[in-house]
């Protein structure tokens, strides 16, 4: 009996151990649960990328993120200035156009001028001389002139001339005469600019100096009644004799350098109508108008 019940007793504790074997069958797949959370931790890097591994592959994994919008528009500003064109080569213009617009005017004159100028023209003597039977008031005029610009608006300089005063001829029986007057001059010039540009000069003149008058002659003689008429020529010179000028001029500049001069010009001039050195007679004080044109140079004083 006792038996009996102990074998009892053993096959429900078996029983029970079997049972309780039972749901630890299933507690073993329970550990591989653990093996899917592991592979979901392996796949985490994939939804969750580590900071030093997403910048290298989410550019090529996502091609469409649009956050570096700065740095597209960086290189587009330098292919849109020179298409086609290195950044090398869209430097030099910029460079050039600078120096282009602050580069002088060719049209430039000298700073400080020193002008030579060669003067030709004509002279006119309104006033005529007694004493002869026929006169010519008209003559030429060559001139050299070198002033030097004292301020913009002044200058100063000298002026050497030679002018033609006109001809003079008389016939009194076996006497004629012809006589060709001229003179020379030396005077310190005053040029005052009422406009000075680039391109144009308008000033006044006034001239003060001495002119020395020439008289060349050529005629016949009367040696009486009973020899004939001889031919004489001669030439002299009187002293030099006061003389004063004033007028009004233009300069237009034909380069930066080289310009040409128009001047109209009055001068009076104290010159003696005695016998000159024996020859002739002189002409006497003279107001002459003059009108010419002068091309001349400008040397710069102040390179």
């Amino acid at each position: 009996m006792r038996l009996s019940r102990l074998g009892l007793v053993l096959v429900l504790l078996g029983s029970r151990s079997a049972l309780a074997q039972v749901p630890a069958a299933p507690a073993a797949p329970a550990a591989e649960p653990t093996a899917p959370a592991a592979e979901t931790h392996a796949d985490a890097p994939a939804l969750e990328p580590p900071p030093a591994v997403a910048p290298a592959s989410a550019p090529a994994s996502e091609p469409a993120p649009p956050p570096p919008a700065a740095p597209a528009p960086a290189p587009a500003p330098v292919a849109t200035p020179a298409p086609g064109l290195t950044p090398s080569r869209v430097e030099p213009p910029s460079a050039v156009t600078p120096a282009a617009t602050q580069s002088p005017a060719p049209w430039q004159r000298a700073h400080s001028p020193l002008t030579l100028e060669g003067r030709l023209g004509f002279l006119l003597r309104p006033d005529s001389s007694a004493g002869f039977d026929h006169e010519s008031n008209v003559g030429a005029e060559l001139g050299l002139a070198l002033y030097m610009e004292l301020k913009h608006n002044l200058a100063a300089g000298l002026e050497v001339e030679r002018a033609s005063l006109g001809r003079g001829s008389a016939i009194n029986g076996l006497d004629s005469v012809n006589i060709d007057y001229s003179v020379s001059s030396a005077m310190l010039g005053l040029r005052a600019y009422a406009k000075r540009t680039e391109l144009v000069d308008l000033f006044i003149g006034l001239q003060l100096g001495a002119g020395i008058q020439g008289v060349s002659a050529s005629g016949t003689a009367n040696n009486g009644g009973l020899l004939q008429a001889s031919a004489y020529r001669c030439g002299a010179s009187d002293t030099p004799a006061f003389q004063i000028g004033g007028g009004i001029g233009a300069r237009l500049m034909l380069s930066p350098r080289w310009g040409l001069t128009a001047r109209v010009n009055g001068t009076g001039r104290r010159l003696t109508s005695d016998m000159v050195e024996d020859c002739a007679q002189g002409i006497g004080t003279a107001t002459t108008v003059s009108a010419g044109l002068g091309l001349g140079y400008d040397f710069d004083l102040d390179p």
